[in-house]
């Protein structure tokens, strides 16, 4: 698809040579994927508030060329500082096509004076920056809005990129691997009431549909909360984005009145993990569909679901209810340490159905620790059972388990391609025939690269590189038989992790 000249409100366009650090804000994606990330729209706010500081926006897909900014066509290599949000493992080979673009060497080691500092944050490298080591410069772990202007001013007041590199090793949180220390500490924002937010959001002004339109469509994106309180033993974000941190109502009201005056929009997508456990989303959700706005949330805990709280949602034109059960099985998922029961999901999709939702979307794993075939069936069950019940229109997304670092089954072998394709073949064929059912998977071949890239360590930099030049599956593939380092291997090799892990110097 050819990029479309994009239209935009609330673009920050800057003098160049009025200001001292030019940053390059890179989301390695599609542009509709970078817009609908939260991210994005704080650090883009945080730096442009500054008076020494442009920052500026590149995608890899999606924008007139992956090197070139959004706002003045300015060149990626021109700036001081290019950072990245990494959200997604396999989108490590966008940013190092982005660097190749931008004339950036894409090897740290091959970078001189006048090459920006790479720097990348997001949930992939706060858990396991190992295996990137040979690309990046520094890696934030944890919460990135905590140092952002630590980062700029330790740039901004070197003199030679070696000194810079110096002061950023010795900030809190900031990992450089040319600079090892013995342990690095995570950033956690305590308190999210205090934080600066941005209420002036950059909205895409594209018809609705439009592949450049944020996922939410045309809205306000409010963070609710941030981690999770749960800590299931699959889940990224229950383990590196701990603990569960709200801002009050009162603070989220005067957000969603300061939106809807800085941002042209009369929707609010609400943003946060189990967003359910939320003191007060019933009064909130309502409260914001009262003053004449629309509002989304993301899944739901299935008991945390109410009627009153669905009839608002209902009222301001939300049609479809996400829940994750994970699995049919109560006894994986009390495995699992998602702690519900039949009748919380259940009475989700009863609720549903009387409030007047239209579609349901639920979210499953296969091939998780100790899952036999009983446990896969009780899905197929679960699925069946909905859909001849419910009369809603039902999307099962089916994935595979992926051991990811620093959650508790970060030692756990994921099980063998030819495993996973049974089991989503169990399900596809148990539930053919459902009427208004349908199954969503993710290709295990994927599955399998993600949790290398998550539980690897620095010896995969060759492999990575030589797939940024092939792109696809087969390049994986092509890259693993020549650099002969076992790619795909990693994950279902149990013996490969029961010593000292790579991210074990990052402290919990």
């Amino acid at each position: 698809m050819s990029p479309t000249p994009l239209n935009e409100f609330n673009v920050v366009t800057k003098d160049s040579s009025r200001v001292e650090i030019l940053f390059g804000y890179c989301y390695p994606s599609t542009y509709r994927a970078g817009m609908t990330g939260l991210a994005l729209h704080i650090f883009y706010a945080t730096l442009n508030s500054r008076d020494d500081t442009s920052c500026e926006r590149y995608f890899r897909y999606d924008t007139s060329s992956p090197s070139h900014s959004v706002e003045s066509n300015r060149p990626l290599k021109d700036n001081h500082i290019v950072g990245f949000s990494l959200t997604y493992e396999e989108d490590i080979i966008n940013l190092i096509q982005m660097l190749e673009h931008g004339n950036i060497p894409v090897v740290v080691k091959k970078r001189d004076k006048n090459d920006p500092i790479v720097i990348v944050g997001g949930p992939v490298v706060s858990a396991n920056p190992e295996p990137f080591v040979n690309f990046i410069d520094a890696f934030v772990i944890g919460d990135g809005d905590l140092i952002v202007h630590d980062i700029v001013d330790a740039i901004k007041d070197s003199d030679s990129r070696e000194e810079a590199m110096t002061r950023l090793s010795e900030l809190s949180g900031l990992y450089v691997p040319t600079k090892p220390k013995s342990s690095v500490s995570r950033n956690i924002i305590s308190d999210l009431n205090s934080l600066p937010y941005p209420t002036t959001q950059i909205i895409p002004d594209v018809p609705e549909g439009s592949h450049l339109e944020s996922v939410f469509g045309r809205s306000f994106l409010l963070e609710v909360t941030r981690g999770c309180g749960h800590s299931c033993r699959f889940c990224l974000i229950g383990h590196i984005c701990r603990p569960r941190r709200t801002r009050s109502l009162k603070r989220l009201k005067e957000l969603i009145n300061l939106g809807r005056e800085d941002t042209p929009t009369s929707k609010v997508s609400m943003i946060g993990s189990s967003l359910g456990d939320l003191d007060g989303l019933e009064e909130l959700v309502c409260w914001t569909v009262e003053q004449g706005l629309k509002v989304s949330v993301p899944s739901l805990r299935a008991d945390s679901v109410t009627k009153s709280l669905l009839d608002c949602l209902v009222m301001s034109g939300q049609r479809t209810l996400t829940i994750a059960p994970e699995s049919g099985s109560t006894r994986m998922r009390n495995l699992m340490g998602k702690g519900l029961d039949d009748t919380d999901i259940d009475n989700a999709v009863e609720v549903a159905k009387e409030a007047g939702y239209s579609s349901l979307k639920l979210y499953f794993i296969i091939g998780l620790p100790e899952e036999t075939d009983e446990d896969v069936r009780a899905t197929v069950d679960m699925i069946t059972k909905i859909g001849k019940t419910s009369g809603l229109k039902v999307t099962a997304s089916v994935n595979p388990f992926i051991p990811k670092a620093q959650t508790r089954w970060e030692r756990e072998p994921q099980p063998p391609i030819a495993e996973i394709r049974r089991k989503i073949q169990i399900i596809e064929k148990g539930v053919k025939g459902t009427s208004r059912v349908t199954v969503e998977t993710l290709d295990p071949r994927n599955a399998r690269i993600q949790a290398a890239l998550s539980l690897g360590d620095r010896s995969l930099g060759p492999v990575i590189r030589q797939a940024s030049e092939y792109g696809g599956l087969g390049g994986w593939r092509r890259a693993e038989k020549e650099t002969k380092i076992p790619l795909f291997s990693i994950a279902n090799d149990a013996e490969r992790l029961k010593g000292q892990l790579p991210w074990s110097f990052l402290s919990k």
